[in-house]
């Protein structure tokens, strides 16, 4: 066990030090910032100055050195066009992203855990046929229409809900309900999937004809080995609703990471793109590393030492 855990940390930290490297040198191809920082009047004297303080006028090569110095460091640099240390604007994105994303995560988990196990133990029923079709709509909608018509409809025009803000519980609804809903269909599906190959597999049938009840033959016998699969979805998923959805949080102004990486993107700020690019990926690597340890613990062939 201890062996496959180093393995893995090797290959998260060479991981992120390949996203850090692949960011860097994309974002210099994407333009000249200080274009956008400029008014079309200013002269080549102006935009030289301003290079100059932003450190862009180095070569690429001495950016890039100055750049993984500062990240192994923690200097996450000053926004070119804030001018504010980036830390602070992470600092103040991160909790609003992070009061979204677990309330979305958890619900979406327990109703995709319990609907997908509900359609699996009753098979072909109105109840299976009414989640298969939940999930197929829920996929075949494009998310971003689904929270624009959410807006339309709950906000402007019956004005149940407000579309905007985050300060009292009221404006959790909308962004939420599209967050889970974005994440419904394809674990409800895949959960499913996994308890129904689980369920027609040898030892549950001998769990049932050893007399064991139907409760326990479900939770006890095919549902930890159904959850493996489900596993690796959820830790993406959840990764990706705490680093920042960009939809939802774009749709209803929520002042989050995926609203700050997209405003930065436009604007050429190279710094905060990096900055939120490291914690996403981070995140991320963070949370296989995590499924990959769970893995383990449940299925003891997945180990290194043993495979």
């Amino acid at each position: 066990m201890t062996r496959f855990i180093v393995l893995r940390l090797i290959q998260a930290v060479f991981t992120v030090i390949g996203i850090l490297v692949v960011v860097f040198f994309l974002l210099r191809l994407s333009g000249d910032p200080t274009r956008l920082l400029v008014s079309p009047t200013s002269s080549l004297e102006q935009l030289e100055a301003i290079r100059s303080s932003l450190g862009l006028d180095r070569s690429v090569a001495t950016q890039f050195v100055i750049y993984m110095r500062d990240m192994t460091t923690g200097n996450l640099g000053t926004s070119f066009v804030h001018a504010r240390p980036v830390g602070d604007m992470i600092r103040e994105a991160f909790p609003n992203t992070l009061r979204l994303g677990l309330p979305s995560f958890i619900i979406g988990m327990l109703l995709a855990l319990g609907l997908g196990i509900l359609a699996a133990t009753r098979r072909d029923t109105i109840l299976d046929n009414g989640v298969k079709f939940l999930a197929v709509l829920g996929q075949a909608l494009p998310g971003f229409w689904v929270a624009i018509m959410a807006v339309l409809i709950f906000s402007v025009t019956l004005g149940w809900v407000p579309a905007a803000g985050f300060e009292r519980p009221v404006n959790y609804i909308l962004p939420v309900a599209a967050q889970v809903f974005f994440m419904l269909p394809g674990m409800m599906r895949l959960v499913r999937s996994s308890m129904l190959d689980v369920l027609d597999s040898e030892y549950v049938k001998l769990a049932r004809i050893k007399g064991l009840s139907e409760r326990m033959v479900i939770w006890k016998h095919a549902l930890r080995n159904a959850l493996i699969a489900p596993l690796t979805t959820a830790g993406m998923i959840f990764a990706g609703l705490v680093g920042g959805a960009v939809i939802v949080e774009q749709i209803f102004n929520w002042p989050g990471m995926g609203r700050l990486i997209v405003t930065a993107t436009f604007a050429r700020d190279f710094p905060v793109v990096q900055a939120v690019t490291l914690i996403i990926a981070v995140m991320v690597v963070c949370m296989n590393l995590l499924v990959d340890i769970t893995y383990a613990y449940i299925d003891p062939q997945i180990r290194y030492g043993k495979s």
